[in-house]
């Protein structure tokens, strides 16, 4: 099992402070065996999922998600040794970044479970207002939440990563939790498909500060224009960047992004006419700019809104 160490900065949500930590590489141990759950065929899909009791199925299972750790090593051997990773919950994408913070590899991801090592409890990720349903883990019934053993805490993992059908398992710890992720499709990228990783935030916060400076420097009379055109046109390739990379888990937000980066490359694209019309500052365009930042913002909200 994966494991990467958490430093003690804190943020609006505590699994936010995943957002930027080192990775460390540590095996698990051994476990003893435990009870495994079985899906029934007809039930819907989110149900909560019932445990089987079986050695012989708990063993079996610990050797699957044993030998998955060791796929996941091996796969991270690819990666520089400087690499650390990135999750964003509200996002759902888990990403190894370099020492640049460029994007290696990317995965889908599901908050499995946290553990309190103070107080010996398991929260499920299904249990977790902190997170969305479509990051948050199956529910499994009868798992385990008080006086749990540390040596035990892996199969409980285990249960939950094999109803929640990810591929692999990878744990965050910190001096008092630990924090189990299930990764989904994760694989390197090519180096064309490389970019910035820059979700230190959730996509409409990132449109919410980039339109209020692009509101700032349109009504900065003093500006040059080749200036403003090129703020706005560096901000739509950023909008184009992130939804192909950051936010690309989230089809509303690939929606939204890609709507905005057309609007601002098509603004940067007037503002040459400020040039060669000789005008620095057209106050009559620079209304009709404001106007569609504000009619793209109240559109981008009221989408955030809708549930995903």
């Amino acid at each position: 099992m994966m494991m990467a160490t958490e430093d003690s900065s804190s943020t609006i949500s505590p699994f936010a402070k995943l957002l930027w930590q080192p990775a460390l590489l540590l095996l698990s141990s051994d476990r003893e065996e435990e009870g495994e759950k079985k899906p029934s065929n007809d039930s819907p899909a989110g149900a909560a999922v019932a445990l089987v009791t079986s050695k012989d199925n708990a063993a079996a299972r610990r050797v699957k998600w044993k030998q998955r750790d060791r796929q996941l090593q091996d796969f991270m051997r690819k990666l520089p040794k400087n690499s650390n990773y990135r999750v964003s919950f509200e996002d759902g994408m888990f990403a190894f970044v370099d020492a640049k913070n460029t994007i290696l590899a990317k995965a889908g991801v599901k908050l499995l479970l946290s553990y309190n090592l103070n107080k010996r409890t398991v929260v499920g990720g299904w249990e977790n207002p902190s997170v969305q349903d479509n990051v948050a883990a199956c529910e499994v019934k009868d798992v385990q939440r008080t006086d749990v053993e540390q040596k035990d805490v892996d199969d409980i993992a285990y249960k939950i990563a094999e109803a929640s059908h990810v591929d692999h398992i990878y744990r965050a710890i910190n001096k008092t939790s630990w924090v189990f992720l299930g990764l989904k499709s994760l694989k390197l990228l090519d180096v064309k498909d490389r970019v910035q990783y820059n979700a230190t935030i959730g996509w409409l916060e990132l449109v919410g500060a980039i339109l209020a400076r692009l509101r700032k420097v349109i009504m900065m009379k003093q500006a040059p224009v080749m200036a403003i055109g090129k703020a706005y046109h560096d901000a739509g390739l950023l909008f184009a960047q992130q939804s192909k990379s950051t936010f690309s888990s989230n089809a509303n937000a690939v929606k939204m992004l890609k709507l905005g980066s057309e609007l601002l490359s098509k603004i940067a694209e007037e503002l040459k006419t400020w040039l060669v019309r000789g005008r620095a500052h057209d106050q009559e365009h620079v209304r009709s700019i404001l106007k569609r930042l504000l009619q793209y913002e109240r559109a981008t909200i009221l989408s955030g809104r809708k549930k995903k």
